[in-house]
C-alpha cells in the first residue's frame, strides 16, 4: 500500500509539472535604428581635417538596458580618424552622434570585397568604414543594424 501511494504521488508530481500551462511568450522588442544623415550612395568625401558627424537615433517599444553607436574600419588608422563612441543607458529613445575627420589620403588604399557584410565591394582609393549600432535589453537580447559606406580623402 505504501509503494502505491508513493507510485501516485509521483505520477501526480509529474502531471502537475507537465499539466501547467507554459509562461506566455513574450514579444521581442520593436526597435528602430535610423542613420538620420547618411553619407550619398557613392560615400564620402572629405579633405585632410574636414569632419563630418553622423546622427543615430534609436527607437523602441521597450527599455533597453544600453544603446551604443561604435565604428570599425577596414583599414584603421589610415586615411580617416574616428572620434570615439557614443552610448545612452536605459530608455526607449536615444540620439547617438559619431564624428569622422580627414586624415590623410586615401589614394592608395587597395580594393576590398565582403567587408563588413558578406557582397560589400570598395574601389581602390577609399577607406571602407562601417557603424554598428545595438540596442541591449534586460533578458539579453540584441538589436544590431550596420551601416557600411566608404570615405575618400584627396
Amino acid at each position: 500500500m505504501k509503494r502505491l501511494l508513493v507510485v501516485v504521488g509521483i505520477l501526480a508530481a509529474i502531471l502537475a509539472v507537465v499539466g501547467m500551462p507554459a509562461p506566455p511568450a513574450t514579444a521581442a522588442p520593436v526597435v528602430t535604428i535610423t542613420l538620420l544623415n547618411p553619407p550619398s550612395p557613392e560615400g564620402l568625401a572629405l579633405e585632410v581635417g574636414e569632419t563630418y558627424t553622423f546622427d543615430i537615433e534609436v527607437t523602441s517599444d521597450e527599455m533597453f538596458q544600453m544603446a551604443m553607436a561604435q565604428t570599425d574600419a577596414y583599414y584603421p588608422g589610415r586615411g580617416v580618424t574616428w572620434h570615439g563612441q557614443d552610448h545612452v543607458t536605459r530608455g526607449t529613445y536615444a540620439l547617438l552622434h559619431l564624428t569622422v575627420t580627414g586624415k590623410n589620403s586615401t589614394a592608395d588604399l587597395q580594393a576590398v570585397c565582403d567587408w563588413p557584410l558578406q557582397g560589400d565591394c570598395w574601389p581602390d582609393g577609399v577607406a571602407p568604414l562601417a557603424i554598428a549600432v545595438g540596442a541591449r535589453f534586460k533578458k539579453g537580447e540584441l538589436v544590431v543594424e550596420w551601416f557600411p559606406f566608404s570615405v575618400e580623402v584627396p
